[in-house]
């Protein structure tokens, strides 16, 4: 009896540091829901913009529009069990990630969640996992200060050696096809998102 005794208290000390310690895994993001919501932000952004009259889409007008663009994924109804936090990386990509302490800044422990990536060539925003599940949704009509936040994206990507084909080999399912892990699922998938400028 003593030697199960050993092996329960052996397992339960296991089972408690996983507990307490566990896997650091990410939650996985719903990616169809990271799309929509990019989109919306791009729209948005673009009636914001033309409102304050900009002429130009500089650093400081995408460090706004991220801004804007990370209060879009976080709002109601939300998708995510916790806080998103959003960067754009030198390649022009948008690294979404774990906000455990809400600040806006990558900690250490804060995992990578998805990123979304601007396919000019092909006309669509691409938005990865962390397991490497991509979809894709196309790029819709745009104005004109749209396109010219899109085109300071392609100019990162260019300084970043992203050449135009690079996503054409990229296997990408579409938005429509693509399922949300359950742990992802938004209980009002089709709800409407609220984030003003």
């Amino acid at each position: 009896m003593r030697k199960y005794k050993g092996i329960l208290v052996i397992f339960g000390l296991v089972l408690a540091y996983f507990m307490f310690f566990g896997s650091s895994k990410v939650q996985t993001a719903d990616l169809g829901q990271v799309l929509d919501r990019t989109d919306f932000a791009l729209k948005s952004y673009q009636e914001h913009a033309t409102e304050q009259g900009f002429a130009e889409i500089g650093d400081e007008q995408m460090a706004e529009f991220t801004e804007f663009y990370t209060a879009v994924l976080n709002s109601d109804p939300q998708f995510y069990d916790g806080t998103l936090g959003l960067t754009v990386q030198e390649d022009a990509s948008f690294l979404g990630f774990a906000d455990a302490n809400a600040n806006g800044i990558q900690d250490e422990k804060e995992g990578k969640v998805f990123t979304v990536e601007v396919d000019s060539e092909n006309e669509r925003l691409i938005a990865t996992d962390v397991s490497g599940n991509s979809t894709g949704l196309r790029l819709s009509g745009s104005g004109f200060l749209t396109g010219m936040l899109i085109g300071n994206l392609i100019s990162r990507q260019g300084r970043a050696g992203v050449r135009p084909g690079s996503f054409n080999s990229r296997a990408v399912g579409s938005r429509t096809s693509y399922k949300a892990p359950s742990s992802a699922r938004s209980s009002s998938r089709s709800g409407g998102v609220r984030a003003g400028k």
